[in-house]
């Protein structure tokens, strides 16, 4: 199934969350912020997503919730001795009143907060539900393109049977007009007829696009191969587009026929549109 290079992914669970979001790149760009405890999981969570995806800027955001990962408890020895000097305090100076127990947890002493990790099985687990969505989401996405490209293939396919049909017998035109514009310039000049018939089949040839026709249907069909194979395919599309513009931008350049030109802008115009939506296949 076509991808394209845009999407998101998000998931959660145990209080660490994961979201993806992609867009456009000539290659696969990962971008991760994430904190300080991923920082040894990151080659491998790296890795697993190069196996998945080929193209592509990917912002990665990893967030963990604090309740999840912070375990609070009380510092016992600490406590115990402050509430035993602070006793002892009010016996010696003959002190009033009740221990402050909000005055005891100011002391930062009084708490031990602790950190505790998210299990490396749950981080794979999550990055892979986020790597599922994003890659559905992409698929999805490659669907309406895939629509798209249809769509300009077809018309690029019209164009060219237009030209095939403007252009047929074309060189044959050009070479009884040459050869006769020739005998006219001759005409006070003995000139051997081989000669002058060689010329103007030399000439004929120049402004022949038969060749240009043929190879852009082999481009086209090299196409939608490609495009039938659904795998990694963005590139490849890519460079057959720019030998498909190439050869029209020949066409437009050999033929003085303004129905053929008019037909070739159309097809540079539609080569131009497929090349815009092929940026965006993995």
């Amino acid at each position: 199934m076509i991808e394209s290079m845009t999407g998101y992914g998000a998931s959660e669970r145990n209080g660490l969350k994961v979201e993806m979001r992609c867009v456009n790149h000539r290659f696969l760009d990962l971008n991760i912020k994430a904190p300080p405890f991923f920082l040894k999981h990151e080659i491998g969570i790296r890795n697993l997503i190069k196996t998945r995806f080929h193209r592509g800027h990917i912002d990665i955001y990893v967030t963990v919730a604090p309740e999840s990962t912070c375990k609070i408890s009380i510092n016992k020895e600490f406590v115990k001795g402050l509430i035993h000097a602070v006793s002892a305090i009010k016996d010696e100076f003959h002190l009033r009143g009740e221990i402050d127990f909000a005055a005891i947890l100011s002391f930062k002493e009084a708490l031990v907060t602790e950190m505790s990790e998210t299990p490396e099985d749950v981080i794979y687990e999550v990055f892979n539900e986020a790597i599922e969505k994003l890659e559905a989401m992409r698929q999805q996405e490659g669907q309406i393109l895939l629509g798209e490209i249809t769509s300009h293939l077809d018309a690029i396919d019209a164009a060219l049977a237009g030209i095939r049909e403007e252009s047929l017998g074309a060189a044959e035109r050009i070479f009884e007009r040459t050869k006769s514009k020739l005998k006219e310039l001759m005409d006070s000049i003995p000139v051997d007829d081989n000669r002058l018939l060689q010329e103007a089949a030399l000439l004929a040839e120049r402004y022949d696009i038969s060749e240009e026709i043929q190879r852009i249907g082999s481009h086209l069909k090299q196409f939608r191969q490609n495009l039938a194979d659904n795998d990694k395919i963005g590139r490849k599309l890519d460079f057959i587009l720019q030998e498909l513009n190439r050869e029209a931008n020949t066409i437009t350049s050999k033929t003085d026929m303004y129905s053929v030109n008019a037909l070739a802008v159309q097809l540079k115009a539609e080569i131009e549109k497929l090349r815009e939506q092929v940026q965006n296949i993995q």
